[in-house]
């Protein structure tokens, strides 16, 4: 080989061997600049995932949907009888916390079935305190019958009983305490009375101020169990009794009503693998002045049982009993309901199709129970109507 030739080799080997050092350098600082970089953003989510829950917004919501059949035994009627379909709720939540996870919130929006404008039902701030203690302002249920505060989408039937729909507590604005044990929880609300959502404080509808207390005591099972009326194949044995006390009197302010409002109520709930019972009395006393000072009463029972890891076959009997006082709204209206509830989803709510039997007993006209699509009780001057009724549900 030339010695010109030898130069040129080596010259070349050289510049090979550099540029290979130089390439396995540019490479090494490349990966270290990709571990740096994989490092500031685990730092950063790390950092990120010290208050998850700083600021949340969750929407939800449910459908219920239906097809009704209802016969009326009524003479001064041409037709007695009505069917169709009905978007019975549409209803969309926005929940969530703020700041941390003690401080939240919850608004509820449930679209007409009649016309389909949106309604304001609920709309309040929470706080949680130490040792079980809780604190609730806004618009909400007022804490009294126990049918009225299980949620539309957790009923064991179709829908709520009329003898709820006669004495229900609705919503109302004001602010509540609470306060949950291992077997005792306890709710105290002060706020503008029975049946006053969506109203202004010189509202006439309200009362001058209004008290209600209800206390909880469960033998067995869990709280979480108390959500609904179901319970399903396999679930743990449950047992609670419950009350509630409401005090509301009117007159003294602007435009309110000189009426006083004492209304009492005592519930007792018992679920096992697949079978529930409940029970409940309620008393209500209404003093206006001047008039007529009243006292009613109601009753229902109802219980559910599945035949089928899917399938549950209920029933209800709830009877209003009026004041004999109350002029021409003095008599009892008694209502008998069958049914069967198919889950789609095995063990919850999600998808439930739902077919009952509704037999009302007495003439709605000559009773304090308010006529109802929901219920659904129509019009009606006599006696024994009754309804057959299809629904799906959607929860999302």
């Amino acid at each position: 080989m030339s010695r010109t030739k030898s130069l040129v080799w080596i010259a070349g080997a050289a510049l090979g061997l550099g540029a290979s050092a130089m390439a396995q350098n540019s490479l090494d600082q490349s990966r270290s600049y990709s571990n740096e970089l994989l490092a500031d953003a685990a730092g950063r989510t790390s950092a990120l995932a010290e208050t998850p829950r700083t600021f949340t917004v969750d929407v939800h919501g449910f459908l219920q949907f239906r097809y009704i059949w209802t016969q009326l035994d009524d003479d001064d009627l041409d037709d007695d009888t009505a069917t169709g379909f009905q978007t019975t709720r549409t209803v969309l939540t926005v929940s969530g916390n703020i700041i941390n996870e003690n401080w939240g919130y919850f608004v509820r929006f449930n679209f007409d079935q009649d016309g389909g404008s949106a309604g304001l039902e609920d709309a309040y701030g929470t706080y949680k305190m130490d040792n079980g203690w809780n604190l609730m302002w806004g618009q909400f249920k007022l804490p009294i019958l126990r049918e009225e505060l299980v949620d539309d989408k957790f009923q064991l039937t179709a829908d709520r009983s009329p003898t709820n729909s006669a004495f229900s507590q609705g919503r109302s604005q004001g602010v509540q305490i609470g306060y949950e044990g291992e077997q005792f929880r306890f709710m105290g609300a002060f706020s503008d009375g029975i049946q006053t959502a969506n109203t202004d404080y010189t509202s006439g509808s309200e009362a001058d101020w209004a008290f209600t207390g209800r206390v909880e005591f469960k033998w067995a099972g869990d709280w979480k169990q108390a959500r609904d009326f179901t319970s399903f194949p396999g679930a743990d044995y449950f047992g609670m009794v419950g009350g509630a006390l409401h005090w509301q009197s009117g007159g003294d302010t602007v435009g309110t009503s000189d009426t006083d409002l004492w209304m009492a109520t005592i519930d007792a709930t018992m679920e096992g693998a697949g079978w529930n019972v409940y029970a409940a009395g309620i008393y209500r006393n209404i003093d206006p002045n001047p008039g007529t000072e009243v006292k009613d009463m109601g009753f229902l029972i109802q219980g559910g049982f599945f035949v089928a890891p899917q399938w549950e076959l209920f029933g209800r009997y709830d009877i209003t009993m009026p004041d004999d006082d109350r002029s021409g709204s003095d008599q009892d209206f008694s209502t008998v309901t069958l049914g069967v509830n198919h889950y789609v989803v095995p063990e919850s709510h999600v998808a439930k199709a739902t077919i009952e039997f509704i037999y009302f007993l007495d003439n709605p006209s000559e009773s304090i129970v308010p006529t109802s699509t929901l219920t659904p009780l129509l019009p009606s001057d006599s006696d024994s109507q009754w309804s057959i009724l299809g629904q799906f549900q959607l929860v999302f």
